[in-house]
């Protein structure tokens, strides 16, 4: 079973303060009520191996 590669998406990591370019593990839209929504990635720190969440571009695709 073969994923498609999502490109890289270019992040400061909270856990070192660098700009870095990773790939999303997982991508959704977060939307409150009424609102325009915005897309959320979950990356992992290369350095610590840490996990956090950051802003991806809206025209990002969403990953499962």
């Amino acid at each position: 079973m073969s994923q498609k590669q999502l490109p890289p998406v270019k992040v400061r990591d909270p856990t070192t303060g660098k700009e870095v370019e990773l790939t999303p593990i997982k991508v959704w839209k977060l939307s409150p009520r009424g609102r325009r929504g915005v897309k959320i990635g979950l990356f992992k720190s290369p350095e610590t191996g840490k996990y956090f969440r950051a802003k991806v571009p809206d025209d990002y695709p969403e990953t499962g």
